[in-house]
């Protein structure tokens, strides 16, 4: 099983108008980290940026404006997944994990389009795995008891202490968090056997 554990920092929470500033991950491949990355991108349209999100992510345009150019972070990225991925594999695609994947996921394929590339779909999975979903059903099983799902909160239930805020922290902690999650309601994988996305949930 190819895992693909990222988080993005953005400018703000509309893909169509911002734009992630920071990508991170790490991938994991059956059980063992593989790679860690942490890639960051200049915003072409800086004049679109939140305030409020830049006062949350503790960064300030300047900052962002020596960051380097999107085009070297698309290429270093797309040359990382091409050394674990095989695209013109329908079989062989990373499953993307983290906290509330889907709006990460909208930025990257955004990415990808800023870029005129439409194939996003051949490095990963169509559906990612929301580590919250794997939090709920621990939660229905009585194993966690959380207040809510924001990944702080499901972090402390195991003693992890990380920088929110920081994709690359964030990422840190999501994969020690669902491999805690995991360990509760997965049953193990039996030799031989090629494990589907729904094995992820036990």
């Amino acid at each position: 099983m190819k895992l693909f554990y990222a988080d993005t920092e953005t400018t703000g929470l509309d893909y169509k108008t911002h734009e992630a500033f920071q990508l991170a991950f790490i991938i994991e491949i059956d059980g063992k980290v593989v790679c860690e990355k942490n890639i960051k991108l200049r915003p072409v349209r800086p004049q679109n940026a939140d305030a409020k999100a830049l006062e949350v992510t503790k960064k300030t345009l300047p900052e962002l404006a020596a960051y380097p150019p999107r085009a070297a972070g698309f290429k270093e990225f797309i040359d990382t997944l091409a050394q674990h991925v095989d695209r013109f594999d329908k079989l062989d695609k990373f499953v993307w994990v983290g906290q509330n994947p889907e709006f990460d996921v909208r930025f990257v394929r955004a990415f990808f389009e800023e870029h005129g590339d439409k194939y996003y779909g051949s490095w990963f999975d169509s559906r990612p795995a929301d580590l919250i979903s794997l939090a709920v059903a621990c939660k229905m099983k009585g194993l966690i008891k959380p207040e809510n799902f924001k990944l702080a909160t499901l972090a402390d239930q195991f003693g992890i202490k990380f920088d929110a805020h920081d994709a690359l922290a964030d990422v840190r902690a999501t994969r020690e968090v669902w491999g805690k999650l995991s360990a509760f309601i997965s049953a193990p994988v039996p030799k031989g056997v090629v494990p589907v996305q729904a094995d992820l949930f036990g």
